[in-house]
């Protein structure tokens, strides 16, 4: 029966499947060690919808990006997700011994590289791939890896503050939630409250009740998990939700959110 190889002396499975012990031989280079300001490991694509970098360093100080071109002059930063811990970055900020894998959407990109963007000292061993395949990741919920809480004294206004996420990034809040501790016999109904954010499409707020509430009731004033995230106005700022202070009464927040360009 005639055996069929390919350029590389690989014999041609056609649509067999891959089997465990089958090995492939590939002669072609695909790492590079980035050493300097400005070195890159670049990748041109035909077709290939995902790429993943996979950075290994024992010891670098120095800042890497993922960028794309269509025209392939003119370079656009894009988000690499982080396999292991299942964050976004756009950037990636190394100190010292670091080893991750990082996919992009590569769709519709003539090239995509990976950058250093900022150089002190050390090395990274950048390896690339490509595939046709569309990620999964871009198919499924993104989860959140990143969570606010925040408690004030008695009569003390309290704000949750979400810290700028870095460049290029934004916070997407997945869910919020405000609640309040009476801390006296005898609070007095009022007028409602007026609770308030900021960097937030429209600048969101809520009115609370002040109604009578017997000493250490707890009232959940605000509570909702988004069906879809809620994505911050401008990048690399902060977030904040705020409640004022209010008489006989401790705040609560908590903020459950990721960050992604």
């Amino acid at each position: 029966m005639t055996v069929l190889y390919d350029a590389r002396g690989n014999e041609w499975l056609g649509s067999l499947d891959q089997i465990g012990g089958g090995t492939i031989t590939d002669a072609r280079t695909d790492d590079a060690t980035l050493s300097a300001l400005n070195a890159e490991l670049l990748m041109d694509l035909n077709g290939q919808a995902t790429v993943q970098f996979d950075l290994k360093t024992a010891a670098m100080n120095a800042t890497l990006v993922f960028e794309g071109t269509v025209d392939g002059s003119n370079y656009y930063a894009l988000t690499g997700w982080n396999l292991v811990t299942e964050t976004m970055l756009q950037s990636v900020v190394l100190t010292t011994t670091s080893a991750a894998t990082y996919q992009i959407n590569s769709s519709g990109f003539r090239r995509v590289r990976c950058r250093v963007s900022a150089f002190t000292s050390g090395n990274v061993v950048a390896t690339g791939r490509a595939s046709v395949a569309p990620a999964l990741l871009y198919a499924r919920l993104v989860p959140s890896t990143l969570m606010v809480t925040a408690t004030a004294a008695v009569n003390t206004g309290a704000t949750a503050t979400l810290p700028a996420a870095g460049a290029g990034l934004f916070h997407y809040i997945t869910g919020y939630e405000l609640v309040k501790l009476y801390s006296v016999i005898g609070v007095a109904a009022g007028a409602g409250t007026i609770i308030t954010s900021t960097n937030l499409v429209g600048n969101p707020a809520w009115t609370t009740e002040q109604v009578v509430g017997a000493v250490g009731s707890v009232v959940r004033v605000i509570q909702s998990t988004l069906a879809t995230p809620l994505k911050s106005s401008v990048a690399n700022t902060a977030t904040t939700f705020v409640a004022p202070a209010q008489l006989q009464t401790i705040w609560r927040w908590n903020i459950t959110y990721y960050v992604g360009a």
